[in-house]
C-alpha cells in the first residue's frame, strides 16, 4: 500500500516510528508535518512549516481567546459527558480558523499535487488533525475512494476533543492512551510505537548511593510534589540520591536518565508514557501509578505500580536489592521490545486496514 501520515508534529516520534516500520513491512510510507518538532526530530519526509502554528504568540492568542478550554491533568475526564468534541469557543474564533485555512490550503494543496496524491490508498491523520480545520481537503480526498484513519498520541483528546469534520470521514480511529477509549468506544487501543533513540553512554557511576529518577516535563501532571515528597522522606532512612531530570535536551535527558538505578514516572490517572518506556528500554526498573482497569488490559507488565500512599514501601524493596533492580530490568527491556515494537504496532493497524480492502 501507499501511506501518507499527516500530523502538526512527528510527536514522540510516533508517525516517524510508524513510518519507518511501515517501509520494513514493504510499503510505501511517508511522513508531512506541518510544524518542525520541539524536540528537533527531523524525520519527516516533507514538513510544510506553515505560519501561526507552535509560535510563542500563538499559545498566548490561544490562551486569551480560550480555544483550548481543558488543561493537561493528571485525572481522566468524566466519561459520563461523552466524546469530548472541539467546538470554536466563539465567532471571532471561528472565523481566526476559517481565514488560517485560506491561507494555507493554496500551499498544502501545490504539495499535496506534488507528491501525486491521488496514488495513495491510505491518509493517516495522526492526532485526529486534518490539513484544514473545515476537513475539506479530506472530504475530498475520501470521496476519490481513499481510505481515512486518524490515531490519536498523546492529550489532544482530552484537551481539545475530536474534530468533528475529520472524525466522520474516518474509517479506522486507533489510540495509544487507554483512558481515550473510556471517553470513546470507537478508539481501539494500541501500544504506543516506541524504539530508545540512540544517545551517550554516562560515565562510570561516582556514588554508591542509590540514584532514583523523575522527569516531569508538567509537574502537577506527573504528581512531582507528592513523588518528592517521598522521595526525600526516603533519603533519610536511605542511602539514595534524587535525579530531576528537567529542562534538558532530549539527548541529555536520556544519558542522565540511563545513570539511573530506579525510575519514578508519575503518580495520576493515566497510566504510564514515553518517559517509562525510555527507563524500561534501559533495564531500569520503573514506577508507576496504574489504575486496576488499564492494568487488566496489560496483563503481565514490569512496572511497580505506585499509588501517592504506598510509593515509598514500593520501592524499599529496590533500594534493597540489586539482584531485584536487576531481574525487574531485564523484565522490562523484553516487555517493550514485545509489546511496543513499531513493526507488531504498524502490523497490528494495517492489518485491519488490509482485511477490509480484501472484502
Amino acid at each position: 500500500m501507499k501511506i501518507l501520515h499527516f500530523s502538526p508534529e512527528n510527536f514522540a516520534r510516533v508517525p516517524a516510528n510508524l513510518v519507518r516500520a511501515e517501509r520494513k513491512l514493504g510499503h510505501e510510507s511517508y511522513l508531512m508535518t506541518l510544524y518542525p518538532s520541539a524536540h528537533q526530530f527531523h524525520d519527516e519526509d516533507m514538513c510544510l512549516d506553515l505560519p501561526f502554528v507552535a509560535k510563542a504568540y500563538i499559545n498566548r492568542l490561544k490562551i486569551f481567546f480560550n480555544i483550548h478550554k481543558r488543561q493537561v491533568e493528571s485525572v481522566r475526564l468524566d466519561t459520563k459527558r461523552g466524546v469530548p468534541i472541539w467546538h470554536p469557543s466563539n465567532v471571532l474564533v471561528k472565523g481566526l480558523f476559517f481565514l488560517r485555512d485560506k491561507i494555507w490550503e493554496p500551499k498544502i494543496r501545490k504539495v499535496l499535487e506534488s507528491i501525486h496524491i491521488h496514488t495513495f490508498d491510505l491518509l493517516f491523520l495522526d492526532g485526529g488533525a486534518g490539513f484544514l480545520r473545515s476537513g475539506r481537503i479530506v472530504q475530498e480526498l475520501k470521496h476519490r475512494g481513499m481510505k481515512i484513519g486518524v490515531l490519536y498520541c498523546g492529550s489532544d483528546l482530552r484537551r481539545r476533543g475530536i474534530i468533528h469534520q475529520i472524525d466522520r470521514l474516518a474509517d479506522y480511529r486507533f489510540t495509544v492512551e487507554f483512558d481515550h477509549t473510556l471517553l470513546d468506544p470507537r478508539l481501539r487501543f494500541l501500544f504506543f510505537p516506541f524504539e530508545l533513540p540512540r544517545f551517550s553512554e554516562p560515565g562510570k557511576k561516582e556514588t554508591d548511593k542509590i540514584r532514583i529518577g523523575h522527569s516531569p516535563t508538567n509537574r502537577a501532571v506527573k504528581g512531582t510534589d507528592i513523588i518528592l515528597e517521598h522521595l526525600n522522606r526516603l533519603k533519610q532512612d536511605y542511602p539514595i540520591e534524587i535525579v530531576m531530570i528537567e529542562n534538558l535536551p532530549h539527548q541529555e535527558a536520556l544519558c542522565l536518565k540511563k545513570s539511573c538505578d530506579i525510575f519514578v514516572d508519575n503518580i495520576g490517572q493515566l497510566g504510564y508514557g514515553i518517559s517509562s518506556l525510555e527507563a524500561l528500554a534501559m533495564g531500569i526498573p520503573t514506577a508507576v501509578e496504574l489504575l486496576p482497569d488499564f492494568e487488566s488490559v496489560l496483563g503481565q507488565h514490569p512496572f511497580i505500580n505506585i499509588s501517592k500512599k504506598n510509593l515509598s514501601e514500593k520501592l524499599i524493596p529496590f533500594i534493597h536489592s540489586e539482584k531485584l533492580r536487576k531481574t525487574w530490568g531485564e523484565k522490562g527491556k523484553e516487555w517493550v521490545k514485545n509489546h511496543h515494537d513499531p513493526v507488531r504496532v504498524a502490523e497490528t493497524i494495517l492489518k485491519r486496514v488490509q482485511q477490509e480492502v480484501s472484502l
